[in-house]
């Protein structure tokens, strides 16, 4: 009876933690694609749709259309973002990241800050590196990860991921981020970023065009005559 006992104990055992050995090999399997994808990885463009929601006081969307480029190259990461319009209304906005600096230039108001990243140049590039070019070996170092699971987004079949920061300064910005990868490219289809207010940021790209030319100057911004650099 005794040895029936423990057999049993065992079998209950063995059946309780099976499920978790199985995602923990799916996750594992995951992240070893995207550091084949990361190796292959040199530059990326797409179109984006860009929603801030707000969750409290009172719920609030603004809805950005526009397109982004990225690019690794040398070891550095590159990103611009070009915003076309705003909530259905033509509203020009760029957003550089390149060489340690980054630049948000508008030009209705002519005025571009710029900002160093200096000491949080890591924290920077963590984020901006999720799903364009990151490894699963930097993901696995930087973020505590979920595996979520496949879906369908767009038509595209992917694996979405859920992210915590290991960093306790990145946290105090940002509790949360979810990936839906496409694993066989080794690119995010859509992102979504929590902040410690409830409020979030979603992303979704669409016409992912990779490793194609890149523009000389795709991470230069033009400035209009009379415009006002902020350095900070």
């Amino acid at each position: 009876m005794k040895l029936r006992r423990v057999c049993l104990s065992l079998c209950l055992i063995a059946l309780a933690t099976a499920p978790a050995a199985r995602a923990a090999d799916e996750l594992n399997a995951a992240l070893r694609r995207l550091d084949v994808a990361a190796q292959k990885f040199k530059a990326a463009e797409a179109d984006i749709v860009w929603d801030n929601v707000q969750t409290e006081p009172i719920e609030d969307k603004d809805t950005q259309l526009g397109n982004a480029v990225f690019e690794r190259k040398g070891g550095q990461l590159s990103v611009a973002l070009h915003i076309k319009s705003d909530n259905g209304r033509p509203y020009a906005k760029e957003i550089v990241y390149t060489g340690g600096s980054l630049s948000f230039y508008e030009p209705r108001q002519k005025s571009m800050n710029v900002y160093k990243a200096g000491g949080n140049r890591a924290e920077f590039e963590t984020l901006l590196t999720l799903g364009f070019g990151g490894s699963g070996r930097e993901l696995e170092k930087n973020w505590v990860i979920t595996l979520g699971g496949p879906e369908m987004v767009n038509g595209t079949s992917v694996t979405r991921l859920d992210l915590v920061p290991r960093d306790e300064a990145l946290k105090k910005n940002v509790v949360k981020v979810q990936l839906w990868l496409d694993l066989d490219r080794g690119v995010a289809v859509k992102q979504m970023f929590y902040s410690p207010d409830g409020n979030y940021r979603e992303v979704t790209y669409r016409n992912l065009h990779l490793n194609g030319s890149v523009a000389p100057d795709a991470f230069q911004i033009k400035t209009a005559p009379g415009t006002v650099i902020q350095n900070h």
